[in-house]
């Protein structure tokens, strides 16, 4: 005697096991997404700060090497640029500090008014005409290093998706060639 099946299709417990298996297939390709959506970000995040940190430093070493004396104000946290007189030709004359002629460097909010606290670098002349720099700059510090160099110190700041982080850059060493 023969029994025939008319049942065709999945079993209750086949489809259970597939529809199990499916999900966490599609669970581990979701973490992986996340996982490099998450990355890609704060990376980006990450080289946004750092430029930041180095276009900032740039700025304020150029000026640094121009200079013929510098004065470091406010515990570090602000440094005045004084540089040479020019000459008729546009040359700088090294043997002579051009007083009119000062930029400061320092970090303030959205005002530019020095003392405040807040994300921008600023540079200006005796706290007149003064230009935001960078975005986002947490803190800058000047050391005096010799009677001719400085050691300067830039902190940049961004948020992410895994809080907030930090770029601490430091140029030990920069002389002033006009000195």
């Amino acid at each position: 005697m023969r029994i025939l099946n008319s049942r065709k299709g999945f079993s209750l417990v086949e489809g259970l096991i597939a529809v199990t298996i499916m999900t966490l297939i599609g669970a581990g390709v979701m973490t992986m997404m996340i996982s490099t959506v998450s990355g890609y970000g704060n990376t980006s995040a990450e080289a946004f700060r750092d430029t930041d940190a180095v276009m900032a430093m740039q700025m304020i070493v150029n000026d640094v090497r121009e200079a013929k004396s510098i004065n470091i104000i406010a515990n570090g946290d602000r440094l005045r640029v004084i540089f040479p007189v020019r000459t008729a030709q546009g040359y700088y004359d090294r043997h002579q500090a051009d007083m009119a002629n000062q930029i400061d460097y320092y970090v303030s909010d959205e005002t530019g008014v020095p003392g405040h606290s807040g994300t921008w670098l600023w540079r200006g002349k005796n706290n007149n005409n003064r230009t935001p720099l960078k975005k986002d700059i947490v803190s800058v510090y000047f050391e005096q290093d010799t009677s001719r160099s400085v050691k300067i110190t830039v902190t940049a700041q961004n948020a992410t998706a895994d809080g907030t982080k930090q770029t601490q850059l430091t140029q030990r060493v920069v002389y002033l060639r006009n000195y």
